[in-house]
């Protein structure tokens, strides 16, 4: 085990011989000592014997960041759970797993593509009265209870003018032994414009989506989703045909355990 600034000086040929073996030692022990190398350099590798601990020098040089165990090859927790708060996941949830409300529900519906007949199970939104359908999920424990965004997957029959469609979705959290006759949050909306008969339309990412209802890990997430003929940009005067949801929130931990 050694350890290396990394800058070669002039010197005779043994010294100088000897002085790159070390260099060269001390990149594939991962510059292992119990005290951290003299000499640090952005984004450099320390093998902490002193705490059997593998590091990494951060990007802006400044701090070391714990990586691993070297005694047992786990991941540490802290850094994974700094990392991990940075990381989106996704959540498709088809409209065949939604329900429609039986007060102002959307219609469920059916297309079958005309030349290699596929097959899709839409829930259909009028374009004149709001229409609702819900979901619900039991929100995994790495979900760090934020905000979250939502994408729309949709398409329409024939039309020939006006193609814009509204879509919103609210959220409301639950937790063991709450009232489930609780209020959503606020939707988030997100417009896009069809154009194409049976094409297939994929919206941008709504604005954040608060999750009422105070959300803590595990909670039971209840969802709405229903165009909104009242925006201004909802223009398409037929039904438009949902396909699905994709939710996208942030994780803060690696594992539900």
């Amino acid at each position: 085990m050694t350890q290396h600034a990394y800058t070669i000086a002039n010197q005779a040929g043994a010294a100088f011989r000897s002085d790159v073996v070390n260099a060269f030692q001390s990149g594939a022990t991962l510059n292992a000592g119990a005290t951290a190398p003299a000499t640090m350099y952005a984004n450099m590798w320390w093998a902490d014997t002193a705490n059997t601990l593998l590091k990494r020098r951060n990007n802006a040089n400044s701090a070391w960041i714990t990586v691993m165990d070297l005694a047992t090859g786990l991941i540490i927790g802290t850094d994974v759970e700094a990392y991990a708060a940075t990381r989106i996941q996704t959540c498709w949830i088809p409209a065949g797993a939604m329900a429609a409300r039986t007060t102002s529900g959307a219609a469920a519906g059916t297309v079958e593509a005309t030349t290699n007949k596929n097959m899709f199970k839409t829930l259909d939104f009028d374009a004149t009265t709001a229409e609702y359908a819900q979901f619900a999920i039991n929100m995994p424990k790495g979900w760090d209870e934020g905000t979250i965004t939502a994408v729309f997957v949709w398409s329409h029959a024939a039309t020939t003018t006006n193609f814009g469609v509204a879509w919103e979705l609210a959220g409301v959290a639950v937790s063991d032994d709450d009232a489930m006759d609780t209020a959503f949050g606020t939707a988030g909306t997100v417009t896009d414009t069809g154009g194409t008969t049976n094409d297939c339309y994929i919206t941008a990412a709504s604005g954040a989506i608060t999750i009422a209802g105070t959300p803590a890990a595990n909670d039971l997430v209840m969802f709405q989703v229903n165009r909104a003929p009242a925006n201004g940009s909802d223009t398409m005067a037929i039904d438009a045909r949902l396909h699905g949801v994709r939710l996208m929130y942030t994780i803060n931990t690696l594992t539900d355990a």
